[in-house]
């Protein structure tokens, strides 16, 4: 059915510019993904060969570099702005973590996958798309934005059109007025991976689709000559179709290849098809086009020439072409209004109280890019980007944008997977869910409900109230049920295994620090179950116990990500004092830190981590545990069990391959730690060193680590770990 569909769409006729008008020279750039960058080899050989170019007219990767031609850059300007591009994020919605709220990075901690559902009119759904293009087009935009205020595509420096196709329709549309990267990422939407863009009253997808080599579009807008470059990728051979995925892209592909052989025959004898021999290179790897594929489009075009040299035309036309093309381009006055359009849920002035540019402003991308970043840091738009229009007295209109997420109005559910094993007996398993309602009211409140079984039961409610528009401040109740299997240590330093299960009533405060931590206050109430299990030791422990105090947290967490991060600093420091209150059996304190600190050498990624915890009083249930992966890699799970506990790491991350787009590493690990109990204090004649060697991957539902720890006094374990303990 979706082959047929396609078959239509290539078979529809494109929707006409408004107009026409003659134009001596015309470039016609394909689609074809990373491909497509070997458009900047062959505009270098018309600029150097002074050949100009009247008009453009782009698909998909071919509307990107025609775009920016048009706008007024020269190639060698366009082929920097790209090389300066991280292409390995650079279509993902992802953007730098560190622009995440603290609460958005504690849930990237979590045992969370990183994909949920959305909950809307009673129903599961999923993003329309796999990306929205966030970064791609935040990149466009401060390329683009010496044009940002031309909204007729006629008038910029080179007349332009971007191709896309409508979604409802299949037919072509030569897009030729109105915010310029958004018709580029209409014209690249690619069905399914982008989402589709709307276009006035249409809603348009990848022109490819439609019409990826676009001649007729030049010749009904008045071409005399056209450049025509085709670097749309070639059919595989039989022994290279053993999926469905390749079978059903040699379909897509023989069906836009039969459109384009039409468009090629369209052609006349004055015109010009410049089809560069580019081999096996990849339609989705941009880091080669550059590389190989400029280098591909100057070789095609130098032996074009003897075709080309006709337009040729002297240094002093060819300068005064130049001259009157930056001509078209008008200044970028400053700012006179800044406006608003949300279409979220979030309340206009919780928007508006994240934006520093101010009239009398210049018109600062890279300020703008910061404010947009700390709006899509709330995760609460699809999109969020700006557009630049001229108002009426010279000055700029600037305009930021936000996007609901609509799939997901009525709340997210998100699943997490989380399990180790250390093959010796111990091991640790969870499945549980999360559901989360956010923007409950205009402060941006929100509720979160998980659920979690396994070795570890936990039902947990909290609700997070900010008290200001920037929601730097906040309030925080929550309530909790937890069970889990746990050696416990009483006063005479028995150790037993018990079931412990406990409420756990609390109300915080803090304060947000800026993107990069937060620092809270919360009395808590904790009522305490200790069932001794069978077959193990009775120690001294009550069955039941009430403790009361205040946790004191500090978070600091500017790691660019996660789990395998590159760069940046964590900090997480609790002090919980026990009070004597509400007929609280516990007394004393349990102080815990846990930090690292990033960097990127040797072609990998490396992490100092250090971490401790001490424990002085009669609660039980502080007990410090090491042994498993990262923490004393050699010793079963938990193994080793005390009132303290002291670890040091250093950690070493390879990055091998890709798998299907989520990245592979082998690295190992140095790791120093030990315990304490009640009576004793640190020492270093204690230290137990040892380190580990795995393989580990990145995935949606988390990372997987395989790998052989090692220790003192010949100390081993395989260990295999499933996602995030927290």
């Amino acid at each position: 059915m979706r082959l047929h569909l396609l078959a239509l769409l290539c078979l529809l006729p494109f929707a006409a510019p408004a107009g026409a008008a003659e134009f001596d020279t015309c470039l016609v750039l394909s689609g074809g993904g990373a491909r497509g960058m070997t458009h900047i080899g062959v505009i270098k050989v018309l600029e150097r060969e002074r050949i100009p170019v009247d008009c453009i007219v782009g698909t998909s990767m071919g509307a990107v570099v025609g775009s920016l031609y048009a706008s007024g850059m020269s190639a060698t300007e366009i082929e920097t702005a790209l090389r300066a591009l991280d292409w390995n994020t650079m279509f993902a919605d992802r953007i730098d973590r560190r622009a995440f709220t603290q609460r958005r990075k504690a849930e990237d901690r979590s045992f969370l996958a990183k994909g949920g559902f959305g909950l809307r009119d009673g129903k599961l759904g999923v993003p329309p798309s796999v990306f929205e293009g966030q970064r791609l087009a935040v990149a466009l935009r401060a390329a683009l934005l010496p044009s940002a205020n031309i909204a007729r595509f006629d008038d910029l420096p080179i007349p332009y059109r971007a191709i896309g196709t409508d979604l409802e329709t299949g037919e072509a549309v030569a897009m030729d007025q109105g915010d310029l990267v958004n018709a580029v990422r209409a014209s690249m939407a690619v069905p399914g991976a982008f989402a589709p863009v709307s276009y006035g009253e249409r809603s348009l997808i990848d022109g490819g689709v439609s019409l990826n080599l676009p001649v007729e579009v030049a010749q009904a807008w008045g071409a005399k000559r056209i450049i025509a470059v085709d670097i749309a990728a070639p059919l595989k051979k039989r022994e290279q179709l053993l999926d469905p995925f390749s079978i059903t892209d040699q379909m897509v592909t023989a069906l836009m290849l039969k459109e384009t052989k039409r468009q090629r025959e369209r052609l006349g004898a004055g015109d010009v098809l410049i089809i560069p021999e580019l081999g096996d290179l990849g339609s989705a790897d941009f880091t080669a086009g550059l590389d190989q594929g400029v280098a591909l489009g100057e070789a095609a075009t130098v032996a074009a020439l003897p075709q080309l040299q006709a337009m040729q035309v002297s240094p002093q036309a060819y300068a005064a072409w130049r001259e009157a093309r930056l001509a078209r381009l008008k200044p970028i006055g400053a700012i006179e209004r800044v406006e608003l359009v949300n279409t979220s849920t979030v309340d206009d002035a919780a928007v508006r109280a994240h934006i520093t540019a101010q009239p009398g402003d210049a018109v600062d991308a890279k300020k703008i890019e910061d404010d947009l970043g700390r709006l899509y840091g709330l995760g609460e738009f699809s999109r969020a980007y700006y557009t630049v229009d001229t108002a009426e007295n010279g000055g700029s209109v600037l305009t930021y944008v936000t996007r609901s997420r609509r799939w997901e109005e009525d709340g997210t559910l998100k699943f997490g997977l989380f399990m180790q094993d250390d093959f010796e007996g111990q091991g640790e398993y969870q499945i549980g869910a999360r559901y989360g309602k956010r923007e409950i009211n205009r402060f941006g409140a929100d509720l979160s409900l998980e659920a979690r079984l396994g070795d570890r039961n936990r039902a947990f409610a909290e609700f997070n109230q900010p008290l200001n528009m920037r929601r730097t401040a906040f309030v925080r109740p929550s309530l909790e049920w937890l069970g889990e299997n746990q050696p416990l240590i009483d006063d005479a330093n028995i150790t037993g295994d018990y079931r412990y299960s406990r409420w756990d009533a609390r109300a915080g405060i803090g304060l947000n620090l800026s993107h990069w931590g937060e620092v809270s206050v919360a009395p808590f109430v904790r009522r305490n179950h200790y069932d001794l299990r069978v077959d193990s030791q009775p120690t001294g422990i009550p069955r039941t116990a009430t403790s009361a105090g205040v946790d004191v947290d500090f978070t600091l967490d500017t790691q660019d990500d996660a789990e395998f991060p590159g760069k940046g600093w964590y900090l997480h420091a609790r002090h919980t004092r026990y009070l004597p209150m509400l007929n609280a059996d516990s007394e004393g304190f349990t102080s815990r830190a846990q930090a690292s600190y990033a960097f990127t050498a040797l072609g990998g990624r490396w992490q100092f981590g250090a971490q401790a915890q001490d424990h002085r009083g009669n609660a039980y249930e502080d007990v410090a545990l090491l042994g498993g992966p990262f923490r004393l890699s050699g010793y079963g799970i938990d193994r080793l069990r005390g009132t303290g506990s002291a670890l040091a790491t250093l950690q070493f991350n390879y990055p091998l391959a890709q798998l299907l787009q989520y990245p592979l590493f082998v690295g190992g690990s140095l790791e120093a730690g030990q315990v304490w109990r009640r009576g004793q204090e640190p020492a270093f004649d204690r230290t137990i060193f040892g380190g580990s060697v795995y393989s580990a991957l990145d995935t949606p539902i988390g990372p997987i680590y395989f790998g052989l720890g090692l220790a003192e006094e010949g100390e081993e374990a395989v260990f295999l770990r499933l996602g995030q303990p927290y």
